[in-house]
């Protein structure tokens, strides 16, 4: 492929990579900054730790984390309410709340206060720093004063006539406009939650229900059981739709995580232990239910279980379909500048070295150069004019003499010889700093009398025209660039002279027939996945929100279709351009390795005059001289100089290491439009890797699953509390839900 032209193709594909990943990165991790879907009260982290007492009861405490965004309005109170039933929690009682950010404790207010009928300083003097217990069974606006004792509802069998009210629990906050994080720890005893079978004793905890409304970026519990109780006689699990791990602790505890719970999604985790001769549970019904709750938990595991996989079966078929189809643009791209650069490749090895001139113009030898050789110094236009202006020095149509015009004033520059010139220079320190610094350009008399005999390709031709209308508007057929620059500057039709000469060099490029165009298919191709793959990387963090896929998937096709789109050569060569391109890539070789010959034969002005002028094209100048200087170490000598390479003005000023010339050659470029010389993310990351390694597990048949997360998932239902969470039924105690005001 060439190894220039692919380590080129390499960095370009790493920089779109690269910036394609960012914006990937931005993308999942401003996703995951707004997990909660831009709600304006939502919960950082929840924690809650729940005791099972002997009695059946649950002492519970949860730590709240609130996130509060600002509505225009100050945030006032902060709320949980549940639901009470005489078949599943008849009591809420020993309550205490405490502001873990400042740690303050509050006091009970018996008055609910609300929190729009006080201004700032009104509402943190008299209310703030208080909380109340209230029944909102009726009215959520007006609520009824509730009591714990004289409020509880009466005990009641499952399948009995019950009792239901809502209560709420509310906390009066000093006025907020907003807060990133607000903690709040609330302590509670919740009564007659369990029931005593006449071999179990089972009870169902809520503490989100589906009308909560509050969403939670991380939710973690721990149960405990009464002394005697473990993972031997006790079974559990924990019914949730969102992303959950389940685990055990040494002493029989539950523990578990939930992650991303977004409103209307529950929790419930449904505990069943083994039935002591000590049970103190007040709520007992006759008959057995440890085979019944593990049938049913079993059924609800499995159906969980298949709905999970349909649907992830489901997910992987649609990250699939544009994976799939970058994949296959990115392939076909390959294999196009595979072939295409095959093609190129096929004709420009195994160049031997070529002694002469090549069959064409300065012009065309700079635009072959490129397309055999990429990576070539310097761009082709300015390495095009620069050598076409060497070689009407070669042909005598202009001389070129180091220094300003000005320098030359009374000399007639049209007859005089180098020698001459350059002891006139070397004898006076003003003229060499002078002539280090300008050019001054001679149009040869011959130009006006003998065109014809000057025998000018067509690119020469144009180009000598341009010099010529310069000549005019400078007024002098002697003239430096810095004049010609100055003449050159309104000149509203010069574009036009310089385009003459730019259609020259492309029609004598494109007489030779040389090249044909190679790779548009496989760079349309590779311009067709690259759409692809940086969409699919979008698709997936921002819809899916799986970053990992898009690292792991759509980065490295859209690296694949970034290299296959920038390797793919534009040009091949023809059987006649392979013959041209030997001349010309041969020739290069030569120059490059000219001072390793033993047979270069004497120093030749003319000959070297044309090396110099193919030098330019090819961007080597200073490498040839680097060269002549080592085969013809006399060049150093300048009397030697002035007997044999005065009669070539372009070998001997380059032999005299005039640098201004050689620097300044292209400086007739410079005239016509530019000089020509010279939140973190490791754990989003871990995080969404996870995601997809199990949403991969879930999809698979349950005969072919062999990991451990298969065999737990069938045996979800057994009451280990190993195998995460799965979507059960809801409907426990307390049916919690939060918010703030």
């Amino acid at each position: 492929m060439g190894s220039q032209r692919t380590v080129r193709a390499i960095v370009v594909s790493l920089v779109i990579t690269a910036v394609t990943a960012a914006a990937v990165l931005f993308l999942g991790f401003d996703r995951h900054a707004a997990g909660d879907g831009g709600a304006l009260v939502s919960y950082n982290t929840v924690d809650m730790r729940a005791q099972m007492l002997k009695n059946g009861d649950l002492r519970i405490t949860q730590t709240f984390d609130y996130r509060l965004r600002p509505r225009g309005t100050p945030w006032r109170q902060m709320f949980q309410q549940y639901t009470l039933s005489s078949d599943r929690v008849t009591s809420i009682s020993d309550i205490s709340i405490k502001d873990l950010t400042t740690g303050r404790v509050y006091t009970q207010d018996t008055t609910v206060h609300s929190p729009g009928g006080y201004d700032d300083y009104g509402w943190n003097s008299e209310c703030a720093g208080r909380w109340y217990i209230a029944d909102i069974t009726r009215s959520q606006t007006d609520p009824e004063p509730y009591h714990a004792e004289l409020d509880a509802l009466t005990p009641t069998a499952v399948g009995e006539p019950k009792q239901a009210k809502d209560v709420e629990i509310g906390w009066n906050i000093p006025s907020t406009a907003s807060a990133n994080s607000m903690r709040f720890e609330l302590s509670m005893t919740w009564h007659g939650v369990s029931t005593a079978y006449d071999d179990v004793v089972a009870l169902e905890w809520e503490p989100f229900s589906a009308f909560n409304a509050t969403p939670a970026a991380r939710v973690t519990g721990t149960f405990t059981f009464p002394e005697g109780i473990g993972e031997s006689n006790s079974w559990a699990w924990l019914h949730t739709g969102a992303a959950s791990e389940t685990t055990r602790g040494d002493d029989g505890s539950l523990r578990f995580t939930v992650t991303d719970l977004p409103s209307g999604e529950y929790i419930n985790v449904v505990v069943m232990t083994e039935r002591r001769p000590d049970s103190a549970v007040a709520r007992t019904q006759a008959g057995a239910m440890k085979r019944r709750i593990l049938n049913q938990e079993q059924r609800e595991a499995q159906i969980a279980d298949d709905d999970r996989r349909r649907r992830a079966r489901g997910r992987i078929v649609m990250w699939s379909i544009p994976a799939v189809l970058a994949l296959i643009l990115a392939v076909a791209a390959l294999i196009g500048a595979q072939r295409a650069c095959a093609q190129a490749r096929k004709a420009t090895e195994g160049f031997v070295y070529w002694r002469e001139p090549p069959d064409m113009s300065p012009a065309a030898a700079a635009a072959l150069i490129t397309d055999v050789m990429p990576g070539i110094q310097g761009a082709v236009g300015d390495r095009q004019m620069t050598s076409t202006l060497l070689s009407l020095v070669t042909k005598g149509a202009v001389a070129v003499y180091p220094g300003s015009a000005a320098g030359y004033r009374g000399i007639d520059l049209s007859r005089a010889d180098c020698v001459s010139v350059g002891q006139l220079i070397a004898s006076d320190p003003r003229r060499e700093a002078d002539a280090a610094d300008m050019c001054t350009l001679v149009i040869m008399p011959r130009v006006y009398t003998d065109r014809a005999g000057l025998r000018l390709c067509r690119s020469e031709s144009a180009l000598l025209d341009v010099l010529l209308r310069a000549s005019e508007r400078v007024g002098l057929p002697v003239f430096d660039f810095s004049q010609m620059q100055a003449a050159l500057k309104d000149w509203r039709q010069g574009y036009a002279w310089l385009r003459g000469f730019e259609d020259a060099c492309n029609a004598e490029y494109q007489a030779l027939h040389a090249t044909v165009p190679v790779g548009a298919g496989a760079r349309v191709l590779g311009m067709l996945a690259m759409v692809v793959s940086a969409l699919t990387a979008l698709i997936y963090t921002g819809v899916y929100g799986q970053i990992a896929l898009a690292l792991v998937i759509s980065l490295p096709l859209l690296f694949a279709s970034a290299f296959a789109m920038s390797v793919s050569p534009r040009q091949a060569l023809t059987p006649q351009g392979e013959a041209y391109a030997g001349q010309v890539a041969g020739l290069m070789r030569y120059m490059e390795d000219f001072s390793e010959f033993s047979d270069r034969g004497v120093f030749d002005t003319v000959l070297w005059g044309r090396y110099m002028v193919y030098a330019a094209a090819f961007g080597i100048s200073d490498k040839l001289m680097e060269q002549m200087e080592r085969a013809y170490p006399q060049l150093a000598d300048p009397q030697w100089v002035d007997a044999h390479a005065s009669n070539d003005g372009l070998v001997y000023w380059s032999a005299r290491r005039n640098r201004a010339m050689r620097s300044r050659g292209s400086g007739i470029h410079f005239v016509f439009g530019g000089a020509a010389g010279g939140g973190s993310f490791g754990s989003m990351v871990s995080s969404s890797f996870s995601s997809v390694g199990s949403t991969i597990r879930d999809a698979m048949p349950q005969s072919s699953a062999s990991g451990s997360r298969s065999g737990s998932r069938r045996s979800g239902g057994g009451g280990s509390f190993r195998s995460g969470g799965f979507k059960g039924h809801s409907g426990g105690s307390g049916g919690g839900r939060g918010g703030a005001r």
